[in-house]
């Protein structure tokens, strides 16, 4: 069931729908275009175009006139506004706003080799750290959907970023398991809602035509974040660090230096949030077209060096309570217009129905099926992704006893072994030294991931991203499976191959979900897509140590029967 309409679906889960722009019948309204695209605005004469420069960007702008009368509709109006510095400084902020998220999911498993020594952690432990923030993800995501309805995008930003500073701060100068657990948990809560806002705050401050390419930007970005990271704990986690204040009730040492400087993206995305502007597409939903005019005269002087009053555009349509096309939302929502005063109520409401609709016929097949291979595909993934520096370290500690071996032998051996340290912060733990090749393999993984992001988003072009996404499950299995039988030395070249072509099927399934649902059931089944996803991260966080203890063999090939398991069930799917 394919529309016309274009869609884009970033990494958490944001849909970013591009309607056609269209305007009232006039010969008097022009167009702005900066592209050679054959059908701008669909109702709009174009008379003849002359170019003008400004500030060193190029407009392709028609000889216009606009009646105080007209009124215009977002796309029109945003489009209007251009494209220039405005954009730039929002692609910007864009840069720590992606790394952030990822920052905050990953860090804790950078620090796993050392946690272990100066917290006494035993392997579970160590899972509780890796799922905490996805629990916290999966308890506040409807929170922030409601908070972003209601309050806005660039508020709820600074708050957010601010507020997951505050909590990783906490983070790094946690003494116990237990407060670390704590702050990693109310991290989760927090970094949910910004990561989510934020893109949908980029798809409504570009127009039509650049959505595409920012929400690609912002995947790159959060690419380039995997690559920093790791670098960092190369960096920092090796050094000899250990600090003493307050008498000893604090200790810092290099780990938990590591997850201090692990917060700069949010700190710095809370600073340069503040000084954004709000969202005209949010202020227009909630009928507050003045202040809507306003953002779009700003962004309008800012990318073309005019004055804002040169804006062309002087009044907007009303978008406040834009009807659905679902039947069933369509009742739902007219039966509790009454109750509007009490906002928490009805949002529940329609998010309750909008959630039924999704496991009633016709949708329920395609619900089950795709929930359930991003439950499988996210827990193969995070399983192995967030568990990787931890098996780097002990293939690192196991060579020195086992020389060439595989990773069976590696993994039996650590069962075998019970480290005993003397205390809290004993001597051999201020001692411990982490070999730098852990962190250097993880940049390796991280490059390799970016190529083959950037490889994928050609091909999916040429094949379709249904074909892309079967090879990449079908890679991805024979991958897990091959860990069992390789050498050790192969493990970096196994785990860069896994992560790459698992890391884009989560992406590409959100395209195939958006594709089977329509458009005002689409946003509610993208989330829960994702919501499914991180249960299947918090589930395997929790039992992947379980399994490694148990018997080598389960972990490895138990992942490579998920992915097996989801390509086929996409295969089904697609039939």
């Amino acid at each position: 069931m394919r529309e016309r309409n274009n869609t884009f679906v970033s990494n958490n889960a944001t849909i970013i729908e591009e309607s056609t722009p269209v305007t009232e019948d006039s010969k008097n309204v022009f167009s702005i275009s900066y592209s050679k695209t054959k059908d701008e605005l669909s109702n709009v004469t174009n008379p003849p175009t002359e170019k003008k420069k400004h500030h060193g960007i190029t407009h392709k702008i028609s000889m216009i006139s606009v009646t105080s009368q007209q009124s215009v509709d977002f796309e029109t109006a945003i489009t209007y506004t251009g494209y220039g510095k405005f954009n730039y400084m929002l692609l910007f902020i864009a840069f720590p706003a992606a790394c952030s998220t990822f920052f905050d999911t990953s860090v804790m498993s950078f620090t796993l080799p050392v946690t272990s020594c100066d917290l006494q952690l035993n392997d579970f432990n160590k899972g509780c750290l890796n799922g905490a923030i996805y629990a916290g993800m999966i308890l506040s995501a409807f929170l922030w959907g409601f908070l972003s309805d209601n309050f806005g995008r660039q508020r709820l930003l600074v708050i957010g970023y601010f507020l997951d500073t505050l909590c990783n701060i906490g983070a790094s100068l946690s003494q116990t398991f237990i407060l670390l657990l704590t702050f990693k948990f109310l991290s989760g809560f927090v970094i949910c809602g910004p990561y989510s806002i934020f893109m949908a705050y980029l798809s409504e401050m570009f127009n039509g035509k650049y959505r595409d390419s920012i929400i690609m930007c912002s995947g790159i970005f959060i690419s380039i974040g995997g690559i920093i990271l790791p670098a960092l704990a190369w960096i920092i986690i090796p050094q000899r660090i250990h600090w003493e204040l307050f008498n000893g009730a604090i200790i810092i040492n290099s780990w938990r230096v590591f997850i201090l400087v692990a917060t700069l993206p949010s700190f710095i995305s809370g600073i340069l949030t503040s000084f954004c502007v709000e969202s005209p597409k949010f202020l227009l939903a909630k009928g507050r077209k003045e202040e809507a005019l306003e953002v779009f005269r700003t962004m309008y002087s800012i990318n073309t060096g005019m004055p804002s009053e040169s804006y062309p555009v002087k009044r907007l349509r009303d978008e406040q309570g834009l009807s659905t096309n679902n039947e069933n939302i369509k009742t739902a929502t007219a039966a509790i217009n009454d109750e509007k005063s009490n906002k928490l109520l009805h949002v529940l409401h329609r998010a309750w129905i909008q959630v039924t609709v999704l496991f009633r016929r016709p949708y329920v097949g395609h619900s089950l099926i795709i929930f359930g291979i991003q439950f499988g595909a996210l827990m193969a993934l995070n399983n192995l992704r967030l568990w990787m520096p931890l098996l780097f370290h002990r293939i690192h500690k196991g060579a020195e006893n086992l020389g060439d071996s595989n990773i069976c032998d590696v993994i039996n051996l650590h069962a075998n072994t019970t480290e005993v340290h003397t205390g809290k912060h004993s001597e051999s733990c201020n001692q411990m030294r982490v070999d730098s090749t852990i962190y250097t393999n993880m940049v390796w993984v991280s490059v390799l991931t970016s190529v083959t992001f950037v490889l994928a988003s050609y091909l999916v072009r040429k094949i379709g991203k249904k074909k892309l996404l079967i090879v990449t499950y079908l890679i991805g299995s024979a991958a897990a499976y091959a860990y069992v039988w390789v050498d050790t030395k192969y493990t970096l070249l196994i785990s860069s191959v896994f992560i790459a072509s698992m890391q884009a099927s989560t992406v590409g399934i959100l395209g195939v979900t958006v594709e089977l649902f329509p458009t005002d059931l689409r946003a509610m089944a993208v989330s829960l897509t994702m919501m499914f996803g991180r249960f299947g991260v918090l589930l395997g966080s929790l039992t992947m140590p379980l399994f490694m203890n148990m018997n080598c063999w389960v972990p490895f090939t138990g992942i490579g029967s998920i992915v097996l398991g989801c390509c086929i069930s996409l295969c089904i799917l697609l039939r």
